[in-house]
């Protein structure tokens, strides 16, 4: 089969986008190319949850739940993006290859250093982006 008719059955099987540019690049020999330009950014995609708290009904400690807040991205470079988070606690945003730390930061979770600065909620978490692909994270906030 031809690689113009396997990408062909690739997009009836409804792959993402960025997969079906990848892969159709691949079986032809030719560069990957998202609307005649090379891709430049990758997408990270997630979720910000609080963990712990008070308990529950017969003292069982709640689950994961989503929160409200921000998302920022330091790259190796120390340049950031910040990206703003609903109460569904999910996320998506574009970004240019390369490592990144990700922290999350949120109103629901309060602070103890008496500042009244937002600190991050949680460790920061690290992610690889390459450019044309999707990755996912889960930034988690631990409340004692």
């Amino acid at each position: 089969m031809n690689p113009r008719r396997t990408c062909a059955l690739a997009a009836l099987a409804a792959l993402p986008a960025a997969l079906l540019t990848a892969g159709c690049a691949a079986g032809s020999g030719q560069a990957a190319v998202t609307g005649g330009q090379a891709a430049v950014t990758g997408r990270l995609t997630g979720k910000l949850v609080m963990e712990g708290g008070p308990l529950g009904p017969g003292g069982v400690q709640p689950g994961e739940r989503p929160i409200s807040g921000t998302v920022t991205f330091t790259d190796v470079r120390h340049r950031q993006v910040t990206v703003q988070v609903a109460s569904s606690g999910r996320f998506s945003v574009k970004l240019p290859p390369g490592r990144y730390r990700v922290s999350g930061r949120s109103p629901v979770i309060g602070t103890n250093s008496g500042s009244g600065a937002s600190e991050p909620c949680s460790p920061p978490e690290s992610a690889t982006m390459a450019a044309g692909h999707t990755a996912a994270v889960t930034i988690t906030c631990i409340v004692p």
